[in-house]
């Protein structure tokens, strides 16, 4: 009976893990907001980002008349291309910061993104897919949110926040996938009068979710 009564190690080791657990919790939300700002701003980015990969290939061949070879001659460019601003955004976000870069970088692809959605020619397909989004978007996608919450979190909070935004961009892309099949089995094509300008014109499914993501 008085060796039943004493706390064994493993009983101690799981109580303390838990006060350390919910002390970590507790930290956690006492964060500052911009916190849960840039959770918010890796979700929509990766949400794009995995949605456009979902409807890309389809979306340049449909909409511009571009055989599969070179669409596939296309995307892989554009990849090789990402890479490239990637290591150039990361030595950029090492040099100007994080904030700096976001916003210079976000500012070039709601350009890119626009040509994107709202654009007819294979030019402006080629210079968001080429210039406007590897500028832009490429570098949205070097680890600039992670950079932020390290410098927003300590060492007993940082494993958090970092779980938060592996949530975060898991969710984002299980969401994107549901949604784009939805999309092309519920939606039907919405044509715009002449009336409003450059944006005229016929907006398949696939080209409705580039618009309706074009801001994210």
């Amino acid at each position: 009976e008085i060796l039943s009564s004493i706390p064994t190690a493993s009983s101690s080791s799981s109580a303390t893990a838990r006060m350390e657990g919910s002390e970590s919790l507790l930290r956690f939300l006492l964060l500052p907001s911009q916190v849960g700002i840039v959770l918010l701003l890796e979700f929509l980015n990766s949400f794009r980002s995995f949605g456009l990969r979902f409807v890309l290939y389809g979306y340049v061949t449909n909409e511009f008349g571009i055989s599969d070879a070179g669409a596939g001659a296309l995307l892989g460019t554009k990849a090789f291309v990402d890479i490239a601003f990637g290591l150039i955004g990361s030595v950029l976000v090492d040099a100007f910061g994080v904030r700096r870069v976001s916003i210079a970088a976000l500012s070039v692809a709601l350009v890119g993104r626009s040509l994107l959605a709202f654009g007819r020619s294979k030019f402006a397909l080629y210079a968001a897919l080429f210039f406007f989004s590897p500028c832009g978007d490429a570098m949205l996608s070097v680890g600039l949110y992670r950079v932020a919450l390290k410098k927003l979190t300590t060492p007993v909070t940082r494993p958090l926040a970092f779980a938060a935004s592996y949530s975060c961009f898991n969710l984002s892309g299980a969401l994107a996938d549901v949604i784009v099949d939805g999309m092309r089995g519920g939606l039907e094509d919405v044509t715009v009068g002449e009336h409003f300008g450059g944006v005229a014109g016929v907006y398949t499914p696939m080209r409705q979710f580039i618009v309706s993501s074009c801001f994210d």
